[in-house]
């Protein structure tokens, strides 16, 4: 019987991961996927290695590596684990790059990339040190620890950060795949009161920028990666049907 032992050792073990692994993918604290909770006309999502789009509808799930392509004169709302909202225009493309909620850590790593359009987010506060909500261009990321604010791309790959509550840090993408913002190398330069910017902006030109946005502000990042440094901005004179219509769902939002 001695000899059959390890066989039997191996057998445990096996099942011991099995069942370890079934009881992780099924913990209802874990939540990797987020929901469309609202869609006004068309969007489509796009799974790698399937060449045609699904028609995504209120209710529909999204997971990591999807790609959402919203049509036009649409838009969805997209409600993620911990509660996070983020709002898409019409001809917006966004790739859930990372959906991972823990409930009973209230850990979070959410991250997605935004190739073209309008994103608006509602952020829920983040509660633990490795927490993180990110939103990437293809030349910036801007994170949160639990804000209000919208991201603009354009075609030419320049980009718009405007933040409405809290605080929002815009970095260049980190070139070692960490994943990691760089450090900050330098505090916001302070401006008067809301005016309108006089071009040329000053320029954030060092290989490594960093810059915080504060409720108000805006920050512009040039198709090389180039940022302007921190700019105030008439929350009046800002708001268009856009904003407009991201304020009045957010007067909804529970998290």
């Amino acid at each position: 019987m001695r000899k059959h032992y390890p066989y039997y050792t191996a057998a445990l073990i096996m099942t011991l991961l099995s069942f370890l692994i079934a009881a992780a993918a099924e913990r209802p604290g874990a939540g990797t996927e987020a929901v469309v909770t609202m869609i006004d006309g068309t969007a489509q999502v796009f799974t790698r290695g399937v060449p045609a789009g699904l028609p995504l509808e209120k209710g529909s799930k999204l997971k990591r590596g999807q790609e959402v392509r919203v049509g036009a004169n649409s838009r969805m709302e997209i409600r993620f684990p911990d509660g996070t909202i983020m709002r898409l225009s019409e001809k917006t493309r966004l790739t859930m790059d990372e959906v991972l909620y823990d409930k009973n850590t209230e850990n979070k790593n959410v991250k997605v990339n935004l190739a073209i359009g309008k994103l608006w987010a509602n952020v829920k506060k983040l509660t633990t040190p490795d927490s993180k909500v990110e939103v990437r261009t293809s030349n910036a990321v801007a994170g949160v620890r639990g804000t209000v604010y919208r991201v603009n791309v354009e075609e030419d790959k320049s980009a718009l950060v405007k933040v409405y509550d809290g605080s929002v840090y815009v970095a260049n993408p980190p070139k070692d795949g960490s994943g990691k913002p760089p450090r900050e190398v330098s505090a916001p330069v302070p401006v008067p009161g809301p005016h309108e910017v006089p071009a040329p902006y000053h320029e954030v030109t060092l290989e490594e920028w960093y810059v915080i946005v504060k409720s108000f502000q805006q920050v512009t990042i040039s198709p090389e990666g180039v940022a302007s440094q921190p700019q105030d901005f008439d929350p009046q004179a800002d708001a268009d049907e856009w904003v407009k219509w991201n304020r009045e769902r957010d007067k909804q939002v529970q998290f």
